[in-house]
């Protein structure tokens, strides 16, 4: 009977799975992990601001945004294939290069901030005019059509982030303090410049999937 017990036990691999973090672990988090995951809050709290704001803003305002954001659905559903791949990818390659930009100067930190933030607000302003103006119908269409690209590129936008805060941050510590830095603000450059690249890859893939989805769905709803 005790062998028959014994026998029944829990197996060891799976005990390293209730093992609670410890503090060591959870500053590895922070640390590995922390400016991404600052960005992505960013996003967060700018779709909750956008989502509050669609629901007293007025048309005017909402379609005057359209450029960057999906507020004019029926201006975009007149659109060819090719019009809703340039207007996707021309809204996200605004933010992407600003990002850039903001990136190689020391002074860039809180615009970073404030344009990824932007981004989540101009997302949380779609999801909720949609769901406002055009009830469950809206609300499926944003996650069956718009939400995939969207959420690819917003994953892109907050890695690419937390590489441009990283030295932006090396910068300004050049700029204010007097010690060399410990490696070569160029090659950091460089560095910078090639995560850009794999991040246009991805705002390319996110276009292409949004124009694709469009193309397959958006017939789909009448509004």
């Amino acid at each position: 009977m005790k062998g028959i017990v014994l026998s029944f036990s829990r197996p060891k691999r799976f005990t390293g799975l209730n093992r609670k973090i410890s503090v060591p672990d959870f500053r590895y988090i922070i640390k590995r992990y922390g400016v991404k995951l600052l960005f992505t809050l960013m996003i967060l709290l700018g779709m909750i601001l956008g989502a509050l704001y669609a629901r007293s803003a007025q048309s005017e305002a909402l379609n005057s945004l359209d450029f960057l954001f999906t507020t004019n659905l029926e201006a975009r559903l007149s659109q060819s294939a090719i019009g809703t791949f340039c207007a996707c990818f021309a809204s996200d390659f605004i933010f992407l290069i600003s990002i850039y930009l903001f990136g190689t100067a020391p002074w860039g930190l809180p615009f970073q901030f404030a344009a990824v933030m932007f981004k989540g607000f101009g997302t949380g302003i779609t999801a909720a005019y949609l769901f406002i103006t055009h009830g469950l119908s809206g609300a499926g269409f944003y996650l069956l059509v718009l939400l995939p690209g969207t959420f690819l590129f917003c994953i892109a936008l907050a890695i690419f982030s937390s590489y441009a805060f990283e030295f932006s941050k090396r910068i300004f510590l050049f700029t204010v303090g007097k010690s060399a830095p410990l490696s070569s603000l160029r090659e950091g450059f460089l560095h910078l410049s090639s995560k850009l690249l794999t991040a246009m890859i991805f705002t390319f893939a996110s276009a292409l999937l949004d124009t694709l989805l469009w193309s397959l769905f958006a017939g789909a709803f009448k509004f």
